[in-house]
């Protein structure tokens, strides 16, 4: 009997999740045009779209100018010899799709969908795009005036000023750790340089093309040799240098005198997508930080009070991926927070997970990629970004299997390596004052006033 005013709940036994289904993404069709330009197609006919990702390797971190590679993603889109921006728009609304442009430290990356029943067209009008970018010098200005301000946005932040300082601290003069332009490179760029780099980089024998949807993949690879086959230029890599990380003993704290609350963040280099120690490395994080039931929520949020969202992050590069972990915490609980991260990082490196705990990350990881992967927007991005590493459909599939490889021992390990507290380096932006000092009483602690980029 319940009493007055209380719902009664019946006991019931829950069913407890069963084994994630294996993903099969089947057999791609490859083919590889006389120009060097790399093509894959898979046909997943679940809704008439075609999905279209085409990558070249004009990351952020390629070439001598940073302020050049960030106009140059920017002014992809503005138009070609035979169309403008708006014409462009207006275009792809016609096939009933997308266009967007996306640049990471190593690749630019062009995603556009269409109606299936204008896959000839869609493919017209990336060619066109990719190879016929024109730089209009009006259009240009204004992009010009929206990424200066656009960066005076972010470097009001501390969470900007914390992710630029830990990726210059951990690579150094690396072009992974290349911080975002000054206002005076972004103005005295001019077209020209952005047209050289185009031409630089745009290589159809170091571009990779990956068609997903409702299509005949030989009729698409035959659309695709129609399209692209014209696209010409010399066979030339890009090289990224191989990276040669470093490690901070101390904490780098940025003061901003007045903030409320501290950003922490910390991180280190870790395996490339592909390496032996990435899926483990990827479980092992999850636990630590990777969703609403893991151990930094548990502790920082739940427990102690002491933030609202810590979590760890990972961003992959070719050589290497970023990984770590991130808070923002009530200045007057800054030492203790640090305190309570590094106990949580040593734990994790130290003691092997419980098998619950364990099979309860594997699930949810296992889980969430399934389900991303059985879109077919979802599948041509994951199929295009292991491309870029050398991969196939084939590490998609064993994912899974993989993941469930993983033992308590393995995920130690791989802790014990990259996530071991003495392995991080640590950048914090807030209110030094008293956070930095009783920070000192627990680590080395170096304070440093927000950097003003030149020509700011």
């Amino acid at each position: 009997m319940s009493r007055r005013g209380e719902a009664f709940e019946p006991a019931v036994d829950v069913p407890r999740p069963g084994p994630v289904p294996p993903l099969r993404v089947g057999r791609p069709t490859r083919s590889l045009l006389a120009n060097g330009l790399e093509a894959m197609v898979v046909a997943r006919p679940s809704v008439p779209r075609v999905e279209l990702r085409l990558t070249v390797p004009a990351g952020a971190a390629i070439g001598s100018s940073a302020a050049a590679s960030e106009l140059l993603r920017s002014g992809i889109l503005l138009g070609t010899k035979k169309l403008n921006q708006e014409e462009v728009s207006e275009s792809i609304q016609r096939l009933g799709g997308s266009l967007s442009v996306q640049q990471d430290h190593d690749r630019l990356h062009i995603s556009a969908s269409a109606l299936s029943e204008a896959e000839d067209e869609l493919y017209r009008l990336i060619f066109a795009i990719t190879t016929q970018a024109n730089f209009p010098p009006e259009e240009l200005e204004t992009e010009r005036v929206k990424l200066i301000e656009g960066l005076r946005i972010a470097r009001a932040t501390p969470q900007f000023l914390a992710g630029e300082q830990l990726q210059e601290l951990i690579y150094g003069s690396h072009p992974y750790g290349r911080p975002e332009p000054p206002e005076s490179a972004i103005r005295k760029t001019t077209r020209g340089q952005l047209q050289a780099l185009h031409r630089a980089t745009f290589l159809p024998s170091s571009a990779q093309i990956t068609v997903v949807g409702d299509v005949d993949p030989r009729r698409t690879v035959a659309r695709l040799r129609r399209a692209f086959g014209s696209w010409a230029g010399p066979s030339r890599a890009a090289k990224v240098p191989r990276v040669r990380p470093q490690v901070l003993s101390e904490v780098t704290f940025i003061d901003r005198p007045g903030l409320v609350q501290t950003v922490i963040m910390t991180g280190a280099s870790g395996p490339p997508v592909g390496h032996p120690d990435q899926i483990p490395l990827a479980l092992a994080s999850a636990v630590l930080g990777g969703s609403f039931s893991s151990r930094l929520m548990a502790n920082l949020r739940e427990d102690k009070g002491y933030t609202y969202s810590p979590h760890t992050m990972s961003e992959a590069h070719l050589r290497d991926s970023l990984l770590g972990a991130s808070m923002e915490v009530r200045t007057e609980v800054t030492a203790a927070a640090f305190v309570e991260l590094t106990y949580e990082l040593g734990r994790l490196a130290s003691v092997e997970v419980g098998q619950e705990e364990l099979e309860e990350t594997r699930n949810y990881l296992a889980g969430v990629r399934v389900i991303f992967l059985q879109t077919q927007a979802g599948l041509a991005s994951s199929l295009s970004q292991v491309r870029g590493h050398g991969l196939d459909q084939r590490y998609l599939e064993g994912y899974s299997d993989r993941l469930a490889a993983v033992t308590p021992a393995e995920l130690r390990r791989v802790a014990s390596r990259y996530l071991a507290p003495a392995n991080l380096t640590t950048v914090m932006v807030g209110d030094a004052g008293e956070a930095a000092e009783a920070l000192s009483r627990l680590v080395p602690v170096r304070v440093k006033t927000p950097r003003r980029a030149k020509g700011s």
